[in-house]
């Protein structure tokens, strides 16, 4: 039996040869899912990794140590440094004094493993003994200071009664040896420390180097020791990532379960934010490539058993010869199935290997060269390569059902009997039962894609096309008929063809699936790039972005307006981070229509009213121009024995800048006139309010009566007033304080507090009393935020949209309306300059001549790059790529079951040319029978496609998170589906064209 099977095979090498070739490509496209899978499981941590900034990636133990201490310390250290793959870099810094005598500043007298190897010795040697430092090339030039001169330190602590350094311990002699500057400021052996940041302050951060000795040796009670374990090659890979997340468990558990640790020691560490990015963007990519990749598979199935099919209806006579010489029913089992098992094993390796490398070559052309596995076998990937192979020979065996059990005398038909009507039904009505249930599963579980919900698109792909394939033969035989009245003999016979042919059905149920995985593919594409470039507009917020050092609000304002007087292409935005309440993003908006890629998104009104909306009122501000301000006040405390009560004027640079705190000394009992200091306001402060407040716990209520408030312009000037009269219809109080006239000024009574004393701010009528705000997402219960002093303010929405620019749901206020009710600091934790398509060449170098400095760029494009590169764009490409395949596959059927009818085909080209056939219209037969089908298939494919994206589309992810609220597109853009159906319609039409010359019958 081996060798009559050895000989079947030989006999029809060509069909045997499409068997393996088909099977090589269902185990390609089962190995292809789970090796695409690793890829991208690879490149998108690559990806996470790149994105999170190196201070990010950095383990850090830090803390205040004493004597008492180190040993415990040191062995914590020891513990981070057994993290896999790191290098663990160890810092003590003291505060020093002595550097500076003149200004009385400290410095850092810092100790850091292997400094001298990052760090470019210009003047003197770096270390090699002890008590020497080298100190920075700033420092150096700004203090005078050489290699070769002696200096005395010694350790400092902060006095809080004197809010001063003082000298603490045992003065030393100390050389300055070298003057340096850092090779790389911004590379990884630097970690956490920021010391070299372009806006960071040279006296406070610019670190002076020393020896482990020095420090050492220097006489001190403590000082700031860490240890930053910093990820050397490899130690972010994939692979690794698991076991660096149960080591830093390990060693969270060991810091917070020793009770002598407690409170001694911090572990800095945000790497479980990029693990919880990393295992999100895996679990995407687990429900995205499957979604393509089962039904690929299933395709190649279908494809098989329409091959297997073909060709066992091709050879219904050599079986019935078979039964007819009596052999048993096992015999002919395996003469029948032992060509098609044989062919399938034969392809199952074959396409291991091929899908293995075409993944590889896919991967690297999508994402570049990462590496992502080898040839070896897998677990995951070969566990799907084994299923695609099972697969196989079940389905080819299922094709070889009905004729195994087929009595000889239908067999010895060539036109083979129907088969029973409610077995056709049943397998209808079990495919859209599949269909449906599935939906409703995917439904049922909040859209998450997993279990039948995976197979939703091909099941919905597979339901439409069994429908329609019911209406193919009667609609063929329908139109055969006509054909024949109309003498057009060429469609007639391919028109009746289709209509009689067994096969016919199940080539327009494989082409209909294939077109309709691929439109899916190809909406799945479009609208998740479209969605990616949505959320590249809004994460950006402009077509560029500029990011500045920490500014103050006005001062950015002030030198981005110098810069683009008018708002043309440039704009002041900044973010301050809030630990409560929701993020605001503060713009100057009164270049918000020129500058903001305003989207519908943001609201149903556009960027101009907005921003007449935002903007603050027209109202005069109180301003003073002057050296010194005068209050006049009467102060009588209830209780003598009440504690400090200070009283400060608030004041804000009209250029921008700190806020000036004018007076915190102790208030006299009685009536008097107090001088406070401000050079700064010599060009002007706009007064934010005055201040009352006890300087510790523990007072009691007071009553202070302001009576005026007066400026001079210079030391020789008399004093005059600022506001003529402190009249409460010009001021008012926070803190549900009631104002109240009394001798000529306003009265009011500040409380005193147990715990926390809560200052009492009086502040000019013309202070707004609330802030208009864009609210991205519903605004805030309380109608209350943090403004950009970072002082809860009362907000009034103009407006309300899904997200807001940069930060997604939120608010935005205008940064000229919070800066005018502030009364704090608003240095903006993250300050931006937004630049719109007119922003000239020169812009950047414009802003420093303003005395901002550049530390960071972006732009939309940079911004969709990084998205690109994220999981979930990478895996819905497999979508495309798996579209392709399903299509190719398709065509290849096609061609596979012409190949099949090929003999049967030509017997009756020739009958029929004997008899006066012609031969144009034999070719046209062959044309006819396979066109229609292709053409019905790809419009039924189509309608397949679309239905299948109304169900799953809303549920397809497309981010890692979720932080901008984004609604993504409903429907693709039509060309996305119109053109592949165009190029799939041209496919089928150049293969039914092969086949008419292919079976053309010559003269």
């Amino acid at each position: 039996m081996i060798a009559l099977v050895a000989l079947m095979l030989t006999a029809r090498r060509f069909q045997a040869a499409l068997v393996v070739l088909l099977s090589a490509l269902a185990t390609a496209a089962a190995v292809a899912g789970p090796a695409y899978t690793a890829a991208v499981d690879r490149a998108a941590t690559v990806a996470e990794v790149a994105n999170t900034p190196p201070a990010a990636r950095t383990v850090a133990l830090t803390g205040a140590i004493d004597s008492t201490q180190r040993d415990r310390f040191d062995a914590l250290a020891n513990d981070l440094a057994d993290l896999p793959r790191f290098n663990t870099v160890l810092t003590a810094v003291l505060p020093v004094l002595g550097l500076e005598p003149a200004s009385g500043e400290i410095s850092w007298m810092t100790f850091r493993d292997s400094a001298c190897e990052h760090l470019e010795i210009v003047a003197g040697r770096c270390l090699m003994a002890a008590g020497e430092v080298i100190v920075g090339e700033s420092t150096a030039h700004r203090l005078g200071v050489a290699p070769g001169q002696s200096v005395t330190l010694s350790w400092a602590t902060y006095d809080d009664a004197t809010r001063r350094w003082v000298s603490s311990g045992r003065p030393a002699p100390i050389t300055i040896v070298g003057v340096y500057r850092p090779r790389d400021p911004a590379e990884p052996y630097w970690g956490r420390s920021g010391y070299f940041s372009p806006t960071a302050p040279d006296a406070n951060q610019e670190p002076v180097f020393t020896g482990r000795p020095t420090v050492d040796g220097l006489e001190h009670e403590s000082d700031n020791r860490s240890v930053e374990a910093i990820p050397g090659p490899g130690a972010l890979d994939a692979d690794q990532l698991p076991a660096l997340g149960v080591a830093l468990d390990n060693l969270r558990d060991k810091l917070g379960d020793d009770e002598e640790s407690t409170g001694f020691a911090t572990l800095n560490d945000e790497l479980p934010k990029l693990f919880d990015r990393v295992r999100r963007s895996d679990a995407l990519t687990r429900e995205l490539v499957p979604l393509a990749g089962l039904p690929l598979i299933g395709l190649c199935w279908l494809v098989i058993f329409v091959a297997v099919a073909g060709a066992t209806a091709a050879r219904r006579h050599e079986q019935a010869l078979i039964a007819l010489r009596g052999a048993p029913r096992i015999g002919r089992f395996w003469l029948a199935a032992g060509e098609s098992v044989i062919a399938i094993a034969v392809g199952a390796p074959i396409g291991y290997l091929v899908g293995t490398l075409a993944t590889r070559a896919a991967a690297n052309a999508r994402f570049g060269p990462v590496p992502i596995f080898e040839l070896a076998p897998a677990p995951g990937v070969l566990l799907a390569a084994l299923v695609a192979v099972a697969g196989a020979v079940a389905v080819g065996l299922l094709a070889l059902r009905s004729d195994l059990a087929s009595p000889v005398v239908d067999l010895l038909r060539r036109v083979p009997p129907r088969g029973a009507a409610w077995r056709t039904v049943a397998i209808d009505a079990g495919a859209v039962v599949l269909a449906v249930v599935a939906a409703v599963q995917l439904r049922a579980f909040d859209g998450q894609l997993l279990g039948l919900g995976l197979l939703v698109p091909a099941l919905i792909g597979l339901a439409i096309a069994v429908l329609a394939g019911r209406l193919l033969v009667p609609l063929a035989a329908r139109l055969g008929r006509r054909a024949i009245r109309s003498g057009r003999l060429g469609l007639a016979l391919g028109a009746l063809q289709v209509a009689r042919r067994p096969g016919s059905q199940r080539l327009f149920v494989l082409l209909a699936v294939a077109v309709a995985v691929l439109g899916f593919a190809t909406t799945a594409v479009d609208v998740a790039g479209r969605a990616r470039a949505d959320r590249a507009a809004v994460e950006t917020g402009a077509l560029r972005t500029l990011t500045v050092g920490t500014v103050d609000a006005g001062a950015l304002r002030s030198a981005v307006r110098a810069v683009d007087p008018d708002g043309r292409f440039a704009m002041a935005a900044g973010t301050r981070s809030s630990a409560e309440g929701p993020p605001v993003v503060f713009a100057d908006t009164a270049a918000l229509p020129a500058v903001a890629l305003w989207r519908p998104e943001y609201g149903d009104r556009s960027a101009a009213e907005i921003a007449a909306a935002l903007r603050p009122p027209a109202d005069e501000p109180v301003v003073v121009k002057g050296t010194e301000l005068a209050l006049t006040v009467n102060y009588e405390s209830r209780t003598p024995t009440g504690t400090e009560l200070r009283l400060t004027a608030l004041l804000r640079p009209l250029a921008g800048g700190s806020p000036v705190r004018a007076g915190t000394a102790k208030i006299a009992t009685g009536r008097h006139t107090w001088t406070m200091a401000s050079q700064i306001c010599v060009v002007g402060c706009r007064l934010a309010g005055i201040e009352a407040v006890y300087a510790a716990a523990g007072g009691t209520a007071a009553d202070i009566s302001i009576i005026s408030l007066a400026e001079r312009p210079d030391q020789s000037a008399p004093f005059t007033d600022v506001v003529p009269a402190f009249g409460t219809d010009k001021w008012r109080a926070n803190n549900d304080a009631t104002l109240t006239a009394q001798d000529g000024g306003v009265h009011v009574v500040v409380p005193g507090a147990v715990v926390q004393p809560r200052p009492t701010v009086i502040v000019p009528t013309g202070t707004p009393t609330e802030v208009p705000v864009l609210s991205g997402g519903p605004p805030p219960k309380s109608g209350e935020a943090e403004g950009v002093d970072g002082n809860v303010v009362a907000i009034r929405p103009v407006g309300e949209g899904r997200a807001l620019p940069r930060i997604g749901t939120g608010l935005l206020m205008d940064i000229g309306y919070a800066e005018r009710i502030a009364t704090g600091s608003t240095d903006l934790t993250t300050a931006e300059v937004w630049l719109g398509p007119a922003a000239p060449a020169d812009i950047e170098q414009r802003l420093t001549d303003q005395g901002l400095i550049v530390t960071g760029r972006d732009s939309v494009t940079a911004a969709a790059d990084r998205l690109d590169q994220r999981g979930p764009a990478l895996a819905v490409w497999f979508h495309l790529l798996a579209g392709g395949v399903a299509v190719l596959l398709a065509a290849c059927g096609m061609w596979l079951m012409a190949a099949v009818d090929r003999r049967r085909n030509l017997d009756d080209l020739i009958a029929l040319r004997r008899q006066g056939l012609a031969a144009r219209t034999g070719g046209s037969w062959v044309l006819w029978a396979y066109l229609p089908v292709a053409i019905a298939a790809v419009l039924a494919g189509l309608v397949a496609a679309v239905i299948a994206w109304a169900v799953v589309g809303k549920y397809v992810p497309y981010f890692v998170d979720d932080d901008f609220a984004l609604a993504p597109p409903a429907w693709p853009r039509p060309l996305a589906i119109v053109l592949p159906a165009v190029a799939v319609a041209l496919l089928f039409t150049t293969v039914a064209a092969g086949l008419r010359r292919a079976l053309r019958v010559r003269d």
